[in-house]
C-alpha cells in the first residue's frame, strides 16, 4: 500500500513540476541543462610601458571591466603589473559583452619610473581571441585578451 501511494505521489509531483516548466538536470534533446549565468574562461595578458622611454612600468593597477547593461561597467578583476611591466592572470566570468575596458592607474606616484596619467583601452585596442570553444550551449569557451599599453607621463600639478 505504501509503495502504491508513493508511486502515485511521484507521478502527481512530476506532473505538477512539468506544468510549472521545471525539469531535471538531464534533458533528452539538449543533454545536461545548467542553471545560472553563462560563463567563459579568460586569460588577460599584456604589457604596460612608458610612452616616452618605452621602458616597462611596474606596479600599475590594471582593471578589466565589462559593460553590464549598456550604461555601467562591472569590474571583473584587478591586478598589478610585475617588474617587467607584464600582466598575466586568468578568471572566469560571463561572456564578453558589447564593450570591455582595461583601465590603468598609477597609484605610487613618482616611484617606479615616474608618475603616469590614467588610461583606458577599449575593444578596438584589444586583441580578443577565442582560443578554445567547447561547443557547449552554456560555457562559451576560453578567450585570450591581449594588450599593449603605452602610458603618458602625467604633467606635474
Amino acid at each position: 500500500m505504501k509503495a502504491k501511494i508513493r508511486h502515485i505521489y511521484e507521478i502527481v509531483a512530476g506532473a505538477i513540476l512539468s506544468l510549472l516548466g521545471l525539469s531535471g538536470c538531464e534533458d533528452v534533446i539538449y543533454g545536461r541543462v545548467e542553471y545560472g549565468v553563462p560563463s567563459a574562461g579568460f586569460k588577460l595578458t599584456g604589457t604596460v610601458k612608458s610612452e616616452v622611454t618605452g621602458e616597462p612600468v611596474k606596479d600599475i593597477v590594471v582593471k578589466f571591466r565589462n559593460n553590464v547593461d549598456g550604461t555601467r561597467f562591472h569590474e571583473v578583476i584587478e591586478t598589478r603589473t610585475d617588474g617587467d611591466g607584464r600582466v598575466e592572470t586568468s578568471f572566469t566570468d560571463w561572456p564578453i559583452y558589447n564593450e570591455v575596458q582595461i583601465t590603468f592607474e598609477d597609484v605610487d606616484g613618482e616611484e617606479n619610473g615616474g608618475a603616469f596619467a590614467p588610461d583606458t583601452l577599449r575593444n578596438k585596442d584589444l586583441n580578443i581571441e577565442l582560443k578554445e570553444d567547447k561547443k557547449s550551449g552554456w560555457f562559451k569557451g576560453n578567450y585570450t585578451i591581449g594588450f599593449e599599453a603605452k602610458l603618458k607621463v602625467s604633467k606635474p600639478e
